[in-house]
């Protein structure tokens, strides 16, 4: 069998930490700048590097989620012809938003690092956890306006 990278194999990059080029964890030395690499410290740099790409990922998918729930909530009230859908998707985001963002929070609340990425996607949820908040209170009670003033 051949040397090398294999199909079931996994890459594991990180920052390099006096040039910040991303660099894979079996590197001896940084390719960009030179410095030696410590294997140890280029491991607990990559799992600490995945967690913060995965924050980043999951705090810009609860930010489209959110703002897709106005959208699918004035859909509901508006366009007779998607209604009905436009109502079991807003109804699901209820349900999935405080989910994601409970989730977001377990998962990575408590990740310690400067990177400006994590920063960002820390200020997104948090936005988007109180934006979401005010948002279904508003629902709740148009719904309940809307319901008695349409007999």
């Amino acid at each position: 069998m051949a040397q090398g990278l294999s199909l079931s194999s996994v890459v594991h990059v990180f920052p390099c930490p006096n040039c910040k080029q991303t660099i894979n964890t079996s590197m001896q030395t940084c390719t960009f700048c030179s410095t030696p690499i410590d294997h140890n410290a280029a491991e607990s740099s990559a799992d600490v590097f995945a967690q913060v790409n995965q924050a980043c990922s999951d705090a810009s998918y609860l930010k489209i989620l959110v703002g897709a729930a106005p959208t699918l909530y004035l859909a509901a009230l508006f366009i007779p012809f998607i209604g009905f859908a436009a109502i079991l998707g807003f109804r699901f985001l209820e349900l999935a938003i405080p989910f994601l963002t409970v989730r977001w929070w377990i998962k990575f609340g408590s990740l310690k690092t400067d990177d400006s990425d994590f920063v960002r996607a820390r200020r997104i949820v948090w936005w988007t956890s109180i934006g979401s908040g005010v948002f279904l209170v508003l629902a709740v009670i148009l719904s309940i306006v809307f319901r008695r003033l349409v007999p």
